[in-house]
């Protein structure tokens, strides 16, 4: 039997596909899909950059464990911190550790990198709509 650790690493690898992630097989354009409607905070079907962006400052939490506004090797569960030097975490700390001081501030995380966002946004006018977002489920369903 395999046990799984849900842990906030999870939380923030769920923003993170990098486009290459999102064309491999797997997962990665479901859960981007899911995590898209999620942000529709109004309902309409279309998900502008800023209410994506929204969504991550509500998600900021389940990243931030120990509360004090950054995201680190800390805030991560003992089984988990040997993780933090992996390939794909040292990546995405690249990515969204702006000032280079080893964690994620929240400011850097809301404003960070949104490939996710933009894979999905195929006409480049900073929202997801129905018909994009039906497109990235349907390339999740082609997996």
């Amino acid at each position: 039997m395999r046990i799984r650790i849900v842990f906030p690493l999870a939380a923030f690898a769920a923003f993170l596909p990098t486009t290459s992630a999102l064309a491999a097989p797997g997962g990665d354009f479901e859960r981007a899909a899911q995590e898209l409607r999620d942000a529709d905070r109004n309902g309409d079907g279309v998900v502008s950059r800023t209410e994506f962006q929204q969504y991550r400052i509500g998600r900021w939490t389940k990243m931030d464990r120990n509360g004090d506004g950054y995201f680190s090797k800390d805030d991560l569960p003992a089984l988990a911190r040997s993780r933090w030097d992996s390939d794909r975490l040292t990546q995405l700390r690249r990515d969204f550790d702006k000032n280079r001081d080893g964690r994620i501030s929240r400011a850097e995380f809301v404003g960070g990198p949104m490939p996710m966002f933009d894979a999905a946004d195929s006409n480049r006018d900073n929202q997801v709509s129905k018909v994009e977002l039906q497109a990235l489920g349907q390339k999740a369903k082609a997996r």
